[in-house]
């Protein structure tokens, strides 16, 4: 199953897919959240999920240290709901607790300069949270085809 996820913030959204295996998470791209607000952005995702057979979505769920959502997790939720409404695809939200932190460690691994790091680590970040998900789905038995989790 090929799955798109998203690293939600209030100015800028990480993208990353997965492979058909689920096996790999890899960063996409990071897109600005347009001024007229989220709408046109949906609508963007949904074409992009589209072209690319995207057959699930991921969300990262803010989250702080004791597990309690963070005060942007019902942005990222209606999100993600709205985005699962525009496309008919399954969502499921996966913890995004230092995402951002692993994606620098990852990106700065890989010899990405500090200026470049910055501009790729939202993408990063969304890899990170599909390759968690991902993970997770092997290590409970979940074939990939299986949508019902």
């Amino acid at each position: 199953m090929r799955w798109l996820s998203i690293d939600h913030g209030t100015r800028k959204i990480g993208l990353a897919f997965s492979d058909e295996l689920e096996i790999l998470a890899s960063p996409f791209e990071v897109w600005p959240v347009p001024a007229q607000g989220e709408g046109p952005l949906l609508d963007r995702l949904a074409r992009l999920c589209k072209e690319e057979g995207v057959q699930a979505l991921c969300v990262g769920l803010p989250r702080h240290k004791d597990g309690a959502e963070s005060a942007t997790a019902p942005a990222a939720r209606a999100f993600g709901e709205a985005l699962a409404l525009r496309t008919g695809l399954p969502l499921r939200f996966a913890d995004e607790h230092l995402s951002s932190a692993e994606g620098d460690r990852l990106l700065r691994e890989r010899g990405v300069k500090p200026d470049k790091r910055k501009a790729l680590l939202d993408a990063a970040a969304a890899a990170v949270i599909l390759q968690d998900l991902l993970s997770l789905r092997r290590s409970s038995g979940t074939p990939p085809a299986q949508m019902g989790d």
